[in-house]
């Protein structure tokens, strides 16, 4: 299945090291991307809000190691320190972002591995630039792909980002100084933070 977030699994992926203990997914949706953990990982708790996205994820990406839990991640009780990697896609902006990262980092074990990838508002000629080369890449990588374009019972709905780039830079040298932050096609970007 192809759309503007799997697009870039692969290169999440490869941030990943090959074999991990546990892992969190945060806004888990189909369990697209915690079904990929799942064959890294020892265990992945895979979280997402809405509960009928989630039955249907089960059903779909199911493994014996994924643990797929209803719940909102901001009230969720998740053990501290336990994670070695977290993964939040298209995610984020649903919520207040510091108060996320705050968490993310108590629930991050010592050198463990923070992977967002996530929405953006645009704000700046780049922004718009990048947009414009999205616009035709979309159509040709959903004709490419549009075998593998399936249908579900279930959509996670995405609303449009409130935060542009550059806000979310601010947040984040506020609160996990030291992340890379990178600017993608298809209205994405990516942030990978490695605990200390």
């Amino acid at each position: 299945m192809w759309d503007h977030n799997t697009h870039y699994h692969r290169y999440l992926l490869h941030q990943i090291p090959s074999r991990i203990n546990r892992s969190l997914d945060i806004g888990c949706g189909l369990g697209l991307f915690a079904k990929k953990l799942a064959e890294r990982s020892n265990l992945v708790d895979a979280l997402d809000v809405d509960e009928a996205v989630l039955a249907e994820a089960a059903s779909l990406n199911f493994a014996a190691n994924i643990a797929y839990v209803n719940g909102d991640f901001l009230a969720t009780d998740l053990p501290e320190t336990a994670y070695d990697v977290i993964v939040a896609i298209a995610s984020l902006h649903h919520m207040d972002m510091a108060v996320a990262l705050r968490k993310i980092k108590l629930l991050l074990r010592p050198s463990g591995k923070l992977l967002i990838l996530g929405l953006y508002r645009e704000s700046t000629s780049i922004d718009y630039a990048y947009s414009t080369i999205s616009i035709p890449l979309n159509f040709a990588y959903r004709q490419w792909h549009r075998t593998s374009i399936t249908k579900t019972t279930q959509v996670a709905t995405t609303p449009p980002a409130q935060l542009s780039l550059r806000q979310i830079q601010n947040v984040t040298d506020a609160v996990i100084p030291g992340c890379c932050l990178r600017r993608h096609l298809f209205w994405r970007y990516s942030l990978i933070w490695q605990k200390p």
